[in-house]
């Protein structure tokens, strides 16, 4: 997929006249969703080093934008307005027109912007220019326009088409910027940590987030970068639930108009990190701080757009933000650490890597247009062990599949397109690039933006003791404030009865007790679950369980652990340790039920934490490689 990606980049489209200028990536006549199409294409005079695009249907500001060619080549950007749009782009002495037909999308679900000031509300972002004009609705809006445009055209580059999210904006087609007051003083929000920021941004943003489900990028005015300890204060790059907050200190940087941006990202200028906040990865020029805050205030709208950090170099989910500025220009800039200009190849451009793009081709914040959208429909996946694979049923349609680990986005297994998205697939486990790897998970996304995460230790149940003698005995559990009474003799009762039935055998590493447990002792019932542990020698083990409800565990007739709760069943809850002696070790299990869900996990661990398996035999080995 990424290959067609770097294939649509340069791909040309035909031609319909106007000499040695040529459209790549736009036709005459074609619809746009977005405010700020990029347009790209190719140019007969190789020695031009930028071309103007004017806007004759338009009267605002950026009307005309000057962009960089260059070895024939070019980049612009224009701002349509709604209906068509007649564009001339000038190159030389060459002219060409482009019509695009703007028609603004119809989304009620926004991604929108907020400027956060102290209590004296003060808009004033630290800068290194002394005729600074301070505009940060004109710098928001130019950013929030980027990034809308960024993801229409890098989701086109992967074959979704150009979707993206919608910008709430005014008549006159900017970006609405909400201004909110705090009501603390900027040395309170400079001793705040990022996490303690996050928090009481949200809380402000309640009084003005509107009944209409949106996203928000919070931006502080009063990020401030401190030369004596070298920090920046109030300053934090956190995104998730509805909120992404991104420190103001580099706002100096950031371009205040479209028909600006691609000067901004070729500024040179010299940034003094001793005096002023200089986030560049050590780049310290304008156009690289330009660069990676806004691509890293892009990131972590990704978040709240439910996506995880990816493993794309070049990916926004990782730190391909960096390179932002890349997709509005042909050649980078020296900086600090480069004293020459960089000719960067196709696929070292910032781009929503195909993990973070399938994802987002069916989130409900990329609709474009008003949908009557369904919620519920019983997306959920299961572990076909004949198949070694993943069954998932989607009855709304299968839209993306997407495999993590270790927190990152890793592989887009399967992104149907929306005329044949099935209401069933079965993902081989051999499909999946690393499933070995830590915390390995599948998310999916169904074609009404409804998604279920399915942890797949769990799924296939590799890491948990799945094989239980059930005992027919069961004791009734009245009082939820304490455990039913089992002495000795009640104890080697239920082992015996659980010993003398067959082994059950557990789909996933949820024990579900409501799948083998008679209709009749579903409610306020103790169940008990048994195996045996055999030993050569002395062992300390961990045993980690989770349960729905209440959970006691002997060890040879010993309570290990006891978690009296009412609670749903959660991987790890509890962790105990257990002493196993040489021979035969019984293990009983109590799950105790109230009402609802019910059942348990439990697992095992080495001295060194490693997961052990627990064989028919009753021997413990090393959970194997996939």
């Amino acid at each position: 997929m990424l290959a067609a990606a770097l294939a649509l980049w340069g791909s040309a489209a035909p031609s319909d006249g106007g000499g040695e200028i040529v459209f790549t990536n736009y036709a005459d006549g074609m619809v746009v969703r977005h405010v700020a199409p990029l347009v790209r294409g190719t140019l007969g005079d190789r020695s031009l080093a930028q071309v103007t695009f004017t806007n004759e249907s338009s009267n605002r500001p950026s009307r005309s934008v000057v962009g960089p060619a260059r070895d024939g080549r070019f980049v612009v950007l224009c701002e349509l307005v709604p209906g068509e749009n007649r564009l001339i782009l000038q190159a030389g002495q060459k002219r060409r027109t482009l019509r695009l037909v703007y028609h603004p999308q119809t989304n009620p679900r926004f991604i929108r912007v907020a400027y956060l000031t102290d209590r004296t509300g003060a808009t004033d972002f630290q800068t290194p220019l002394a005729d600074d004009p301070q505009d940060y609705r004109g710098k928001l809006d130019t950013a929030m326009k980027l990034m809308q445009t960024f993801t229409a055209e890098r989701m086109r580059d992967l074959g979704f088409g150009r979707v993206t999210f919608n910008l709430e904006l005014d008549d006159q087609g900017r970006v609405v910027v909400h201004t909110l007051r705090g009501p603390l003083s900027a040395d309170e929000y400079h001793r705040m940590d990022g996490d303690e920021l996050w928090e009481h941004a949200h809380g402000l943003l309640k009084e003005v987030r509107p009944r209409l489900e949106s996203r928000w990028l919070v931006i502080p005015a009063f990020t401030r970068w401190d030369p004596k300890t070298r920090k920046a204060l109030a300053h934090t790059a956190l995104g998730g639930g509805d909120l992404a907050l991104f420190g103001g200190g580099d706002l100096f940087a950031w371009p205040d108009r479209l028909s600006d941006v691609h000067r901004a990202f070729a500024n040179e200028r010299r940034v003094d990190p001793a005096l002023f906040f200089s986030d560049s990865v050590g780049r310290h020029t304008f156009w690289a701080v330009a660069s990676t805050t806004m691509g890293a205030a892009l990131h972590e709208i990704g978040h709240t757009l439910d996506l995880p950090h990816s493993r794309d170099p070049f990916g926004i989910m990782t730190r391909g933000h960096d390179y932002f500025n890349r997709v509005f220009t042909l050649i980078e800039p020296p900086h600090a650490g480069r004293p020459t200009p960089y000719a960067f190849a196709d696929d070292e451009v910032a781009r929503w890597s195909p993990p973070s793009a399938g994802w987002l081709a069916a989130h409900r914040f990329l609709a474009m247009d008003t949908r009557q959208w369904k919620d519920g429909g019983g997306l959920q996946a299961r572990c076909d062990r004949g198949k070694n694979a993943i069954v998932i049923d989607a009855p709304n349609g299968l839209a993306a599949i997407v495999f993590c680990a270790g927190g990152h986005a890793q592989q887009l297994v399967a992104a149907p397109e929306c005329k044949t998205r099935p209401t069933e697939m079965a993902v081989g486990l051999d499909r999946l690039v690393d499933v070995r790897a830590k915390d390995p998970r599948l998310r999916l996304i169904d074609a009404q933006g409804l998604s279920v995460t399915v942890d797949l230790d769990v799924a296939v149940g590799r890491r948990f003791v799945r094989k239980w003698n059930l005992a027919r005995t069961t004791s009734p559990w009245v009082r939820h404030d304490a455990f039913p009474a089992v002495d000795a003799g009640r104890l080697e009762a239920i082992v015996a009865s659980a010993r003398a039935g067959a082994m059950h055998e557990a789909q996933s590493g949820l024990v579900d007790l409501l799948a083998v447990m008679p209709p009749v002792t579903r409610e306020d019932t103790a169940a008990y679950a048994v195996r045996v542990i055999r030993c050569d020698r002395p062992r300390t083990l961990t045993l980690r369980t989770g349960s729905d409800d209440a959970i006691r565990v002997w060890l040879n007739g010993k309570v290990v652990m006891a978690e009296l709760a009412l609670r749903p069943a959660q991987v790890d809850q509890d962790k105990a340790e257990i002493e196993l002696t040489p021979g035969e070790n019984v293990l009983v299990v109590e799950c105790c039920q109230a009402g609802g869900g019910w059942g348990f996990y439990l697992r095992l661990e080495d001295e060194k934490g490693r997961p052990l398996a627990l064989g028919d035999d009753g021997r413990l080995t090393p959970v194997a490689d996939r």
